[in-house]
């Protein structure tokens, strides 16, 4: 084998050991707090409200609304559930703390970035998050007679590819919030600002198709829709192929605008968390 191989195949030896341990030591970490996470998972059933009302207000207009019955209605939002169950972040929170209190500094010193550290806490969180979504929306099916959530597995693998960009989009987003505690002494104020911006605009109260039509036009140009509507429709399989690919390119460009924007918060957010001795 040459030495540059030898090489190669060392750090990639290297990166899987990381790897692993990081996913052990954080996997365990989550599951001593599943509780916790399934009281998180309460508090984000939104979507499960709103289902109940936009089919109420079917029902009061015959049965139909804007091509959406019951089923069609109860698909969607269980949908939206679950896009906005996998979408969860929580990192501006601990990269705001970690700033404030001077923790930043220990983990500078690993040979590891201290992203790949948030990355792995949300990853495993999601392993330990999933039983109890998958039992939310079984119990979900049979509330409305009729509801299919997915007509096939192709779209079920569809939507696995776009949530998982989706997430990136969530994630990142937060990392650029998180980085801003570098000149902000309350940087989360921002993201709480966002959230309540996703709340209203990523479909997660109503589907996009109920909202004005100029209203429409501008959330489309946020990525907010990005990570619960668009996911949403794609698991019911109510976008044509073309509108899937669509979809799917714009949430890979948000995920590189904010990955770009992340990279050079962080590199100037560096410098200052340096230059005043931490």
């Amino acid at each position: 084998m040459k030495p540059e191989a030898r090489i190669e195949l060392g750090l990639l030896e290297n990166m899987w050991r990381k790897s692993r341990t990081m996913f052990a030591l954080w996997f365990a970490h989550m599951t001593v707090y599943r509780a916790e996470i399934f009281i998180w998972m309460l508090s984000g059933v939104v979507p499960l409200i709103m289902m109940s009302v936009w089919i109420g207000k079917a029902s009061a207009n015959g049965g139909t609304l804007e091509k959406f019955d019951a089923a069609s209605f109860a698909a969607y939002f269980l949908a939206a559930w679950v896009s906005q169950q996998l979408t969860v972040a929580w990192v501006a929170w601990e990269m705001n703390f970690q700033i404030r209190q001077g923790e930043l500094s220990s983990r500078l010193l690993r040979p590891i970035d201290p992203l790949w550290e948030h990355v792995f806490r949300h990853f495993t969180e999601r392993f330990v998050r999933g039983p109890f979504i998958l039992v939310f929306v079984i119990a979900g099916t049979f509330v409305v007679p009729g509801t299919k959530l997915t007509p096939d597995v192709w779209h079920v693998l569809e939507f696995l590819l776009v949530i998982h960009l989706a997430f990136l989009i969530r994630f990142l987003m937060q990392c650029c919030v998180g980085t801003l505690s570098f000149w902000f002494e309350n940087a989360t104020a921002f993201d709480e600002f966002l959230y309540v911006l996703q709340t209203f605009l990523a479909g997660g109260f109503a589907p996009l198709e109920f909202y004005p039509p100029a209203i429409r036009a501008v959330v489309e140009w946020t990525p907010f829709p990005y990570m619960v509507y668009y996911p949403a429709k794609i698991l019911t399989g109510t976008l044509t192929p073309s509108e899937t690919w669509r979809v799917m390119l714009i949430t890979l460009a948000w995920v590189l605008a904010f990955g770009i924007l992340r990279s050079i918060l962080w590199r100037f957010g560096i410098k200052k968390y340096g230059a005043v001795g931490a």
